[in-house]
């Protein structure tokens, strides 16, 4: 929280370094530069007859026109500017480069010279004029309507340049979820890619609207300086100059008032900024609640007001991914991988939302791969939940079923019963900004399920929730897949989610599957090194023998069960297994090495050891703290390992 002094000094921020001289006195100088022209209008402006030069016939008539042009101007830049900016910001095509140096050239093209390739583009000897004027009896110079297109031509690049901005820093899951609820490209961009980067869009349109105000080169070129028709209020200023210099002062002096004005309630958010990016006033609002540890378990819920329908899933994967998922109804299937083993790129290809994979997708009798994202029926929550940060927990919800078709009330109710099943009904007032992280994660997974989807997506739900959150949102995951009617795949990192929630796991090592068996088989014969370490073994690569296996090193390790000899073969050990001493022991262990101790970590009652040796690769051991204080363990101590026989499990590759 922000803290001020009442009394003394005010100190200066902690970590602030202080101005160099060098470079204060420019910077000084920079603002007394552009100070003192404005000093300048204040400074002569006739104050008591300030209101008899605002008020006469040519400046209200100008004032009139000024405020006409610039509205219009608007209103096209709006029209025009924002599917270019969604363009720039969405899509890729050639020439893209080109494009964008286009919208920044009347940025930096003097006005006048604009002013003259309109006439060359849109005069009566123009590219179009001719064509304009024999069609459609449009002639743009020396017309109002030419005012409005100069101003248009040189305003429109501020509102293009700052949505752009907010589009690109906008994620792109607020738009997949919306389309994975069902919402068609249409629906999505009004209903929340838009309001998303609201900030940026009124940025650049206030922006715009001061720049046509303030146009004059562009204008006076193109469509001339005729009162009533063309003469704005920056011409007028201009011909004021000429025999009423203390009234052009007083015009200056209002425009001036107007910029001003814009800038200030702007505030510096012409930034393309981003919905995702907080106001600077973020950090005094009272935080979101945190979960509570002591809550009770959530109810079981109820059954749902529909019976489900059942969707079985068959899937022939392609591209980065290589493999066929077939899922009857109500499977729950965690998918477990290292990173860039292709586990999000698998969801996205079903979803039809990355051109890496593709995936001919039929879910029950209906083939659903030529259908766009938003008719498939499958619904995905992102790691992040990607709630719309301008709609509340229960307009979140709420969202699929307007999509659908449902009126407002009854989507409004059938939402809020979903939320009272996931235990925070009581929150479906507050917008995703006031909910904690596992709060949030409940209504996402209500949002999901709702429209009641043929296909479940979870991308790691639960890794961003401390544990306690993770236990009661793992809790309410686990009651309401066992009613769903269709099939769920859950990414997931987490051993405990993959064994609770998951009636099988999918192995994936780049792209391609290397394991797909319930969680029990999995856990007792993991067969990647790094689903191993994921559950806690100690994995080591290995190749079979009569006695067991032969790791890298040379050394031979003696199993009370084989495969065959030659295989390639993990060797999987748990930590519990591996007994440590400071002593080479003597008796029943068959497997016996020295080490050295690296490394010791807690594990909730119990230490983990990091052991070392140049015989097999680095073991994990697990133990008591008594023990390792009766045994005197520290870093650096040279030990000895043993693994019984009986203990060592070899997994065929």
């Amino acid at each position: 929280m922000r803290s001020f002094r009442t009394t003394g000094a005010r100190a200066p921020r902690a970590g602030r370094a202080r101005t160099p001289v060098t470079l204060a006195v420019p910077a000084l100088l920079a603002v007394a530069f552009l100070l003192l022209p404005l000093i300048g209008i204040l400074s002569r402006t006739e104050w008591g007859e300030i209101g008899s030069h605002l008020t006469s016939p040519g400046v209200t008539e100008a004032l009139r026109l000024s405020l006409y042009v610039s509205f219009w101007a608007l209103g096209l830049s709006l029209v025009l500017g924002v599917p270019l900016a969604w363009t720039l910001a969405r899509a890729d095509f050639p020439g893209k480069a080109l494009v964008r140096s286009l919208v920044l050239l009347p940025m930096v093209l003097p006005p006048t010279v604009g002013g003259v390739a309109l006439l060359l583009g849109f005069g009566r000897r123009g590219l179009l004029g001719p064509w304009l004027e024999d069609t459609f009896g449009v002639v743009l110079p020396f017309h109002t309507s030419g005012a409005v297109v100069a101003a248009t031509f040189v305003a429109m690049p501020f509102l293009v340049i700052s949505l752009e901005g907010a589009l690109a820093g906008l994620r792109p899951s607020y738009e997949e979820t919306a389309a994975s609820l069902g919402a068609s490209p249409a629906r999505v961009f009004f209903t929340v890619t838009l309001p998303s980067v609201a900030p940026g869009l009124v940025a650049g349109a206030a922006l715009t609207w001061a720049r046509a105000l303030g146009e004059f080169g562009a204008t006076i070129t193109f469509a001339g300086n005729l009162p009533g028709t063309t003469q704005t209020l920056p011409l007028q200023v201009y011909l004021l100059l000429q025999d009423r210099p203390e009234a052009a002062t007083s015009v200056s002096l209002l425009l001036l008032v107007i910029a001003m004005a814009v800038l200030i309630a702007l505030r510096g958010r012409w930034t393309g900024g981003s919905a995702d990016r907080a106001p600077r006033s973020r950090s005094l609002r009272p935080e979101a609640p945190a979960e509570d540890p002591a809550a009770p378990p959530l109810p079981a819920p109820g059954p749902p007001a529909v019976p489900p329908e059942r969707w079985p899933l068959h899937a022939d994967v392609t591209g980065f991914n290589q493999l066929t998922l077939d899922a009857g109804p109500g499977t729950t299937v965690a998918v477990v991988g290292e990173n860039g083993a292709g586990k999000t790129t698998l969801l996205r290809a079903l979803l039809g939302l990355t051109p890496r994979s593709h995936a001919d997708l039929r879910l029950g009798d209906e083939n659903v791969t030529r259908l766009p994202p938003h008719r498939r029926g499958v619904a995905w929550v992102p790691q992040d939940g990607a709630l719309f940060p301008h709609l509340t927990a229960l307009a979140n919800t709420a969202y699929g079923l307007r999509v659908q078709g449902v009126p407002r009330a009854a989507a409004r109710r059938e939402a809020r019963q979903w939320l009272d099943r996931l235990g925070v009904g009581h929150l479906a007032h507050r917008r995703p900004a006031q909910l904690s992280g596992g709060q949030a994660q409940r209504v996402a997974l209500a949002r999901a399920l709702a429209p009641r989807p043929r296909l479940l997506l979870l991308d790691e739900p639960l890794a961003a929730l401390d544990q306690t959150t993770r236990a009661h949102v793992r809790h309410t995951l686990r009651a309401h897949l066992a009613g769903f009617g269709g099939v769920c795949l859950i990414v997931t990192h987490d051993p405990v989610d993959a064994v609770s929630l998951a009636d099988r796991v999918l192995v994936l090592a780049d792209g391609r599957a290397l394991q797909d068996a319930p969680p029990a088989e999995v856990t007792r014969h993991p067969r990647s090194p790094w689903v191993a370490r994921m559950l806690g073994r100690n994995a080591w690569p290995a190749t079979a023998t009569a006695e067991g296996a032969r790791l890298a090193t040379g050394a031979g390790l003696v199993a009370a069960e084989t495969v065959g000899e030659g295989a390639d073969t993990l060797v999987v050990v748990p930590p519990e297994a591996v007994s440590v001493h400071r002593e080479k022991p003597t008796g029943s262990p068959r497997n016996v090495w020295p080490g050295t101790l690296r490394e010791i970590t807690a594990s909730g009652s119990r230490l983990r050891l990091l052991i070392t040796s140049d015989a097999v690769p680095d073991t994990v051991a697990e133990i008591t703290p008594q023990a390792a204080a009766d045994l005197g363990l520290a870093d650096g101590t040279e030990v000895w390992c043993s693994v019984k026989a009986t203990e060592l499990t070899l997994v065929p590759l």
